[in-house]
């Protein structure tokens, strides 16, 4: 059985409306099933090329345990984990909160690439850095530095950062990398990738397959460090 649970903490600053999924009832298809959509800036409103049935049925089950009206909102993270966001229920501050579902002692995930237009939008695509990212732009969104301006507290420079629950998050301390940045290795690469497509630094997405995009230019930057990176989301975080 899986118990949603709300998260108050440890989540990237809430997703926009353009970077998250949402579950509609797909017009297209025989009795009008619930099913995943995603809002593309320029085609509109897209169902998935496959219905994904079971994620459907954890993000409507998270939402019905809240007291809220399946449908809606949701994201899933760079570890595959589902975060179902929906309004606040009365009393509850704020105007929306975000829910896990937790299975056996772990945060509920999905890993099924989530496909649109026939395989054409491709969360798993990789195209060669500074290529324009064709997939979904869906995705947790993160901070980078400006060149020269070490971010506090930890006053490192080429500093990632994110805020949960208001706090500012930064990867070299979450991660418990040091030095920071490193010398070498995956996170060096990515940090010199991302340096090269933000040089005065910015926002970037990352999906639920780890692809790291700008998130204004829609330019990819390149896949993430898994092993360098943010920690994921647990029962009891």
């Amino acid at each position: 059985m899986t118990i949603g649970r709300v998260i108050p903490q440890r989540l990237p600053s809430c997703p926009g409306r353009d970077s998250r999924y949402t579950i509609r009832h797909n017009q297209n298809e025989l009795d009008s099933p619930w099913w995943v959509h995603y809002e593309h800036p320029e085609n509109g409103l897209l169902p998935s090329d496959d219905p994904h049935e079971e994620l459907v049925e954890l993000v409507n089950a998270l939402k019905e345990q809240q007291g809220c009206a399946p449908g809606g909102g949701f994201s899933i993270n760079e570890h595959s984990q589902v975060i179902a966001r929906m309004s606040a229920p009365p009393g509850q501050p704020g105007q929306a909160i975000h829910v896990v579902g937790v299975r056996q002692g772990s945060v509920a995930m999905y890993r099924v690439p989530i496909r649109f237009l026939q395989g054409r939008l491709d969360p798993t695509s990789e195209p060669r850095e500074g290529e324009k990212w064709l997939g979904p732009l869906c995705g947790m969104s993160y901070a980078f530095a400006a060149p020269g301006n070490p971010k506090p507290p930890s006053q490192d420079y080429d500093e990632i950062w994110t805020e949960y629950d208001g706090q500012i998050c930064l990867l070299s301390q979450d991660a418990g990398i040091s030095p920071y940045p490193p010398p070498s290795g995956p996170l060096a690469n990515f940090l010199g990738a991302l340096r090269r497509q933000l040089p005065q630094g910015g926002r970037f997405r990352v999906n639920e397959h780890g692809r790291a995009f700008t998130s204004n230019e829609s330019v990819y930057v390149g896949n993430i460090p898994m092993q360098h990176w943010f920690r994921r989301l647990t029962a009891r975080s």
